[in-house]
């Protein structure tokens, strides 16, 4: 007798599944959001700061100072946002591999169960069964060097916006020595 519930458990789990992913992307833009916000309150507190000093000096060459220590500071502030949103980013991406990860090993272990328990007293089943399971070794295969790729794209992806980063801080800063000079 065909028993629904096994059928039906993998797609409660997929919607479960589903539910919590949408949450973790909406922590996600929960962090983007105040990140954001933190950004703009501290630039808005900056500017008003360098206004007030601008207002200040006494000289063009007081002037020149205070936006050539404004540029020094803009690659590396710049470079400190880029990181913390890829945090963020990483942080998100990680949670979902491992929710995806979790969610594909409970749908193929149930799956396998409901094939079996619906075929353990049919004659003949022996071939089906083989099949099935191979079937299901092949999609576990494929997804797992699906995720390898994946993983190994992102990480090669963080490591040249890293690189990226340190090196736009390093020829702002060559460019501010020279002007200076």
């Amino acid at each position: 007798m065909i028993n629904l519930d096994q059928f039906a458990a993998p797609t409660k789990a997929s919607v479960d599944t589903l539910f919590g992913l949408s949450t973790q992307a909406f922590e996600s833009v929960e962090k983007l959001v105040a990140l954001n916000l933190q950004t703009i309150k501290t630039l808005l507190a900056e500017s008003h700061e360098a206004s007030q000093a601008a207002l200040l000096a006494k000289s063009p060459a007081d002037l020149l100072k205070l936006q050539s220590e404004a540029l020094k500071a803009a690659p590396q502030k710049a470079a400190a946002y880029g990181r913390q949103v890829q945090e963020i980013l990483a942080s998100f991406a990680a949670a979902q591999r491992a929710s995806l990860d979790a969610q594909f090993e409970d749908v193929q272990a149930k799956f396998t169960d409901a094939v079996n328990g619906v075929m353990k007293d049919a004659p003949g089943t022996e071939q089906f069964l083989t099949l099935a399971k191979s079937a299901a070794a092949a999609a576990k295969n494929a997804y797992e060097g699906t995720n390898k790729a994946a993983k190994q794209i992102a990480d090669a992806l963080t490591a040249n916006a890293e690189q990226v980063a340190d090196a736009v801080v390093k020829n702002s800063k060559a460019a501010v020595a020279t002007t200076e000079a």
